[in-house]
Formats: C-alpha cells, sequence, structure tokens
C-alpha cells in the first residue's frame, strides 16, 4: 500500500513538474514574442533581435504585414519590382550621350553606376526588381517593346546565376522566405512549335495583391496559381496558420522554410549546372535569342552580361556563352574577370565588391564602345 502511495506522489509530481515546465515554456514564448514584435508601421525596419524572432513566420503572415492597412503604408519591399511600375516607361534620351536600357536587378544597377562613373557619355534607364529573374527582365523588355516605348540605342540584360533557379516561379515571395518578396512576373514555357509562351499569375500589381489579402476567394486563387506553376511553393511554409504567434514554432518552421527551399534549389542545380532541370536552360537561350531578334528588330543593339556571384561559377556561362557566339549576340561574361568562388570579391550582402564591379563595368563598356560585329538589323 505504501508502495502505491509513493509512486502516486511520484507521478504527481512528475505530472506538476511538466505542467509547470509547459506554463513557463508559454510564458517565456508569449513575453519574448511580446517584447521583440515587430514595429506596428511595416515601413520602419525592425531590429535585428526582432527580425530574428520573426523570421519563421509563415510567408502568409509577414505579407500581410508588410503589405499595410493603406495604399502608401506598405514596406518599400512591397512596392519593388512590379512590371507595370517598372517597365511603362521609355527610354529618357539625354543630349550628347550614348543611352542604354539596363534589365535586371541590383547586380545590374550596380554595373550601370560603375559605367556611367568610368564614361560621362554614358546615360542609363534602369528596368529591374529584387533579385529578378531572367524571365522578369525579358517580360518586362517584351512589355516595353509591345507597348511601343522607346528604346535606348543599345538593350543590355543580366543573367544572374543564382537567380536562375527562379525561372521556375511566378513571384517572389516563394524562394525568400525570411524576406518576401512578393512582385510577381511569368513562367516561360517552350510551346510544341517552339514559341515561348509565358504564364502569369492572377495578381499582377500591387494593388492586386492588397485586393487579394483581404478578399478569400482572390487569395485561394492566388494559391492555386502558385501550386500549379510555381517549383518552390510549399503549403507548410506560405500559409498563415495559430503557430505564427507563436516564437518557439516560428522558429521550428524558419528551419523547416530554409530545409525546402535548400532542397529544392539542390533539386535543380548541379555543380554543371542546372541540369536538374533541362528546361531551364532551353527556355532561357530562347529567351535570348528573341530578346536580341526583337532589340534588332527595333534598331536596337543587344548585349547580355552572364553575372555568375558567389559559388555560382561556370553555371551559366558554359552553358549559354556558345549559343551567344553562333548567333552573334554579344555579351559579357564575369568569370572570365571576377572569381565566383573568391570571396575576396565580394562584400557581406553578396554582391561584388567596388573594385570588382569595376572590371566588369570596364570590359561593358569597351565591349559598348566597339562597332558591333552584328549590325541592328532583323536576323
Amino acid at each position: 500500500m505504501r508502495r502505491l502511495r509513493a509512486q502516486e506522489r511520484l507521478r504527481k509530481r512528475v505530472i506538476g513538474v511538466l505542467l509547470w515546465t509547459l506554463t513557463a515554456t508559454i510564458f517565456i514564448d508569449v513575453a519574448v514574442g511580446f517584447v521583440f514584435r515587430l514595429p506596428s508601421d511595416p515601413r520602419v525596419a525592425g531590429t535585428a533581435l526582432q527580425n530574428y524572432f520573426d523570421y519563421g513566420r509563415s510567408i502568409e503572415g509577414k505579407l500581410r504585414r508588410l503589405v499595410g492597412m493603406t495604399p502608401g503604408s506598405a514596406a518599400p519591399i512591397v512596392e519593388a519590382g512590379w512590371l507595370a511600375k517598372e517597365c511603362d516607361i521609355g527610354t529618357t534620351s539625354v543630349p550628347g550621350k550614348i543611352g542604354f536600357d539596363i534589365y535586371g536587378m541590383s547586380f545590374t544597377n550596380q554595373i550601370a553606376d560603375h559605367m556611367e562613373g568610368l564614361d560621362n557619355e554614358l546615360a542609363s534607364t534602369r528596368f529591374g526588381g529584387p533579385a529578378a529573374p531572367p524571365n522578369h527582365s525579358y517580360a518586362c523588355f517584351l512589355r516595353r517593346v509591345a507597348e511601343n516605348r522607346t528604346l535606348a540605342p543599345v538593350q543590355i540584360i543580366g543573367i544572374l546565376a543564382s537567380s536562375v533557379r527562379r525561372m521556375v516561379t511566378i513571384s517572389g515571395l516563394t524562394t525568400s522566405f525570411e524576406g518576401p518578396m512578393p512582385f510577381t512576373y511569368p513562367r516561360y514555357a517552350l510551346t510544341r512549335d517552339g514559341q515561348l509562351e509565358g504564364r502569369m499569375s492572377s495578381i499582377s500589381t500591387e494593388d492586386d495583391l492588397r485586393s487579394a489579402l483581404g478578399d478569400p476567394q482572390k487569395w485561394r486563387a492566388f494559391k492555386e496559381d502558385l501550386s500549379a506553376a510555381d517549383f518552390f511553393y510549399s503549403k507548410a511554409i506560405f500559409e498563415e496558420d495559430a503557430f505564427d504567434r507563436s516564437v518557439v514554432a516560428r522558429m521550428i518552421r524558419r528551419a523547416l522554410g530554409q530545409r525546402v527551399i535548400n532542397s529544392r534549389t539542390d533539386a535543380l542545380q548541379t555543380k554543371t549546372g542546372f541540369s536538374g532541370a533541362p528546361e531551364i536552360m532551353t527556355v532561357l537561350r530562347a529567351m535570348l535569342l528573341d530578346f536580341a531578334h526583337k532589340a534588332r528588330e527595333r534598331g536596337s543593339r543587344p548585349i547580355v552580361i552572364l553575372i555568375e556571384d558567389r559559388g555560382y561559377g561556370g553555371t551559366i556561362s558554359t552553358r549559354l556563352v556558345p549559343t551567344l557566339q553562333e548567333s552573334g549576340i554579344e555579351f559579357v561574361s564575369t568569370s572570365t574577370l571576377v572569381a565566383a568562388n573568391d570571396s575576396g570579391n565580394f562584400v557581406a550582402d553578396g554582391h561584388f565588391t567596388p573594385r570588382a564591379f569595376d572590371k566588369i563595368a570596364q570590359s561593358v563598356v569597351k565591349l559598348l564602345r566597339r562597332e558591333p560585329r552584328v549590325q541592328s538589323s532583323a536576323q
């Protein structure tokens, strides 16, 4: 009898300890979440600790905060990259200067900065989005051509190796779990007769996004678009749920988010390039050929910059250079100028050092100043 009573007391003590531990964990979870909550205004950047404890929130949860309640109250990233905003403009010509339009992302913007710094007779108009993939740049160029916008005499498109994986996405949301980028763009495929065909989501502007977040039917349609056409979409890390309210659960989901994106990236690429998804390079080659053809039809000179950033040395140049050479498309490959596997060529945020950007810009300026090997006419 005494033994049974002792066992019962022990059982109660164990249950008591477990309950107190659970209560303390919940209290700490709630307290940390309250103390390190992000600012209510999405335009105000959070501190390092605030961001750290929020990184694991679902993509949808982050997005609802970033968009804000009304137009003008959104975080800057929400406004960036939309095709209708970034591309529905003509080139601004500057008297006495050689104009060039450049399509891409922050890398191409910095290359343009250095080009203009090296040669004051150059003037650029930039078109791009955050870490924009080639399908965004190509869609931007097509949009300008279709709307008969004024084009500069030189048309430059930059292909960033680390963004090539996004060719199988339709939004910047799914490959940027910790910092969602909501702009959208088409995912292209080749039809049976070899023509490029783009599939766009139901959301194409910031206003569309805000409207969809307030309309369950529209939001469900967008998630269906992602599920059907976006290789990186994962319901587990995308959809908002009760776990968004827990710091501990968010930290667990952060690890899951990193694992999902890394595993899907690894499934696409190998050391020899994006051989895990052969259609990527097939479509990219078709894009570049069509870009050059249409630029020449409009009397402009096409140039391609192959940008191999940290860890991506040789992944795109080995697969694209032969096509560019065979088609007479002028190009600059950073792999011949800046080693992608040398950490000394990069700064902390992953961009090239100023010295490396200068090398690349010098090569592009030298090419631009040369007489084109292929005249600006339709092929």
